[in-house]
């Protein structure tokens, strides 16, 4: 009994262990990004500030198409193929499996180069970008779809070392290679040199990444794996695309119907944004493989207790993210950029639903009912571009802000609701989920109320991390249990 008692013990420390790992890491990576804001911001125009987050915004897409969103099959695959370790006949295993998936993405993105080339002119014309950008386009994507395949792969087994390693010499190169480019080459169109800044690094990233996967196992030769791996995940693809729609389309459609600056203001609120988006991705490296252990063992109770405390916290975390993020832009940004204040609010609101979205959408990934991610997600973008469509024409590019908050609840809701559908039964708990709806709603509220009111606005966040304390040691009891353990060690 005892045995068991330290087994679970140790499984949920390694879990714990690799969640604040992944945030710390996360944290310092996206740090690295924050200190060089203000930097890029004062080198470009928010009209190169604009180009660039609608570069950005289209690779999200090519990414999606480039990738099949092949990485969403490997928690599945981990679990149906095994491990030579484990019993496996090797070339049918999960190791093998994922070499193959690299080899598909290897195949797709030569032949969207081909495409792009093939087809430059009219490309240029619709997406209003060069032919050197569209190449630069394709191998960003095909960079960014290998590097998520392997924090993918990595995350099964908690490995957050990893992850921090990969995307630490990404973030670094992305940086210096772009300065370089901007400083000494591209002084003039510094649009163009952090465009090709940040390709260079992801894609020397990306090669090392294909050689490691080939190192650890030649591709599979049986094509039922990969076809089965396609079948899983073709679904995804558009659930990606309508993801993109939610996450991206709304700077596209500023800059089609308003202008460039417009846009690079917008796009300049979601740095803020991405304090959410950082800490949900971390977390979320945990949460996945965790659910489908608890799943796949029934702990029903574990599930519905352990992600109520979840979308607290994260409601809670959020709440401060709104009520400091006026003075993060005016650090961030200089004056230009700070009518960003008026859009970051409900930005980050929409966030902590793009979040919550990630509970239950675990049921259907679980259960492989890809079909349903998908229309659920394209629903809301489909509302998300009618919305941005009659409210930006009528209140201008400030409304695609709140039109985001909406859609993302939506988003939220449609999944829930499917997730209670494949299960037959709610492995969640309404009354938190009611609870944190209305606390980052109130959140809203009270930041716009407040947004001339410093003072205020800094004695709410304080409350929000005693409130926070307070709640964990009652309920969870992390700072009692290590000192608890320290004592026995003694």
């Amino acid at each position: 009994m005892k045995h068991c008692i330290n087994k679970s013990e140790q499984s949920s420390n390694r879990v714990l262990k690799a969640g604040i790992g992944y945030t710390i890491g996360n944290y310092l990576l996206k740090g690295l990004s924050f200190f060089t804001i203000p930097l890029f911001t004062r080198l470009l125009t928010t009209q190169d500030y604009g180009k660039y987050s609608v570069f950005l915004s289209y690779e999200d897409i090519v990414f999606v198409l480039i990738g099949f969103a092949i990485h969403s099959s490997y928690k599945n695959a981990r679990y149906k193929y095994g491990l030579c370790s484990e019993g496996t006949k090797k070339g049918k295993d999960y190791y093998a499996y994922v070499s193959a998936t690299i080899c598909l993405i290897l195949c797709s993105a030569a032949c969207w180069l081909l495409a792009v080339n093939l087809f430059s002119k009219p490309l240029e014309n619709l997406l209003q970008v060069d032919q050197i950008c569209l190449n630069l386009l394709v191998l960003y994507a095909f960079g960014s779809a290998i590097m998520t395949c392997y924090n993918t792969d990595a995350g099964l087994d908690y490995k957050y070392q990893k992850f921090i390693k990969i995307s630490g010499i990404n973030a670094v190169l992305n940086i210096l290679l772009s300065l370089i480019l901007i400083l000494l080459i591209f002084p003039k169109n510094g649009y163009i040199g952090r465009v090709l800044g940040s390709t260079t690094a992801v894609v020397i990233v990306a090669i090392s990444i294909v050689v490691e996967f080939f190192h650890r196992s030649k591709p599979s030769r049986d094509s039922a794996l990969l076809k089965w791996g396609i079948k899983y995940s073709a679904p995804i693809i558009p659930h990606g695309l309508s993801q993109i729609v939610l996450n991206q389309f709304d700077r596209i459609m500023i800059m089609k119907m308003e202008t460039e600056a417009k846009a690079g203001i917008y796009s300049f609120a979601y740095n803020i944004y991405a304090l959410v988006q950082v800490t949900a991705g971390s977390l979320d490296n945990v949460w996945g493989p965790w659910f489908y252990q608890k799943r796949k063992d029934d702990e029903i109770n574990a599930i519905k207790k352990y992600s109520g405390y979840y979308a607290f916290f994260m409601m809670l975390f959020s709440s401060a993210i709104i009520f400091i993020s006026p003075e993060l832009i005016k650090l961030l940004g200089n004056k230009s950029y700070w009518d960003a204040i008026y859009c970051v609010i409900p930005i980050v609101a929409g966030g902590y639903f793009s979040f919550l979205y990630t509970i239950p959408s675990s049921v259907e990934y679980y259960h492989g009912k890809t079909q349903y991610i998908a229309s659920g997600t394209a629903l809301a973008a489909v509302m998300n571009i009618g919305m941005n469509y009659i409210f930006i024409r009528r209140y201008g590019y400030i409304a695609a802000a709140y039109t985001t908050l909406a859609t993302y609840f939506l988003y939220f809701l449609f999944h829930y609701l499917i997730a209670i559908k494949i299960e037959g039964k709610n492995l969640f708990s309404n009354n938190v989920m009611v609870g944190c709806t209305l606390g980052i709603l109130v959140a809203v509220a009270l930041g716009n109320v407040l947004i001339n009111y410093v003072g205020i606005r800094i004695l709410l966040v304080l409350l929000l991390i005693a409130i926070a304390l307070i709640y964990e040691e009652k309920e969870i009891g992390i700072i009692k249990h290590r000192e608890e353990v320290k004592k026995n060690e003694q």
